[in-house]
């Protein structure tokens, strides 16, 4: 009965807080996306993501695809720790 501890953290000179917020529901449903495909995301650990300006412009399929890629690449480091 694990739970997924994820925060996601904006500077506030990425702009007001409408924009950071933007963001951070972004990355979050980016997040809950790749958690109903499957188990890429280790329980284990403590999430800290950070977000950029980028995030507020790009597409989200672009977006979702970053996310995917950096939890693989986290996987591999933690499966060759």
């Amino acid at each position: 009965n694990k739970y997924l501890n994820i925060s996601f953290v904006m500077k506030k000179n990425i702009g007001n807080a409408v924009k950071r917020n933007k963001i951070k529901r972004r990355l979050k449903s980016a997040v809950q996306k790749i958690c109903k495909k499957g188990p890429l995301i280790d329980l284990n650990y403590t999430y800290v993501i950070f977000g950029k300006n980028n995030v507020y412009k790009d597409k989200f399929a672009l977006i979702l695809n970053e996310v995917n890629e950096t939890f693989k690449k986290i996987r591999q480091k933690i499966g060759n720790v």
